[in-house]
């Protein structure tokens, strides 16, 4: 699914549902992953993404790391907390038209 997001007119950006959180894990010293993950979305790494959580409320952070086995669940923001992220929200690529997806 995809999104436009018409923030400011010299600034469009595409929104693109990556994943909907299934569990979050506290990785000590490395900080919180998200699952399922991006499949193989490809180098997302550094990407920004914003989180919608069930009560429609956002946070915008970035993809931290992304691990290596399938379906590659990603570390996020180092400021977050299991608390911050419930089960069910929704994870979107928050980036650039200009911005290659792979």
């Amino acid at each position: 699914m995809l999104v436009f997001n018409n923030e400011s007119p010299e600034k469009k950006n595409i929104l693109m549902l990556l994943f909907k959180v299934e569990d979050r894990f506290m990785i000590t010293g490395r900080g919180l992953m998200l699952t399922p993950g991006v499949g193989k979305m490809g180098r997302l790494i550094g990407a920004k993404i914003r989180l919608v959580r069930p009560d429609k409320t956002t946070v915008d952070t970035i993809i931290r790391g992304i691990e290596f086995f399938e379906p590659h669940p990603i570390l996020v923001g180092g400021d977050l907390s299991k608390e911050d992220v419930p089960i069910g929200t929704e994870v979107w690529l928050n980036g650039s038209l200009n911005r290659p997806l792979k």
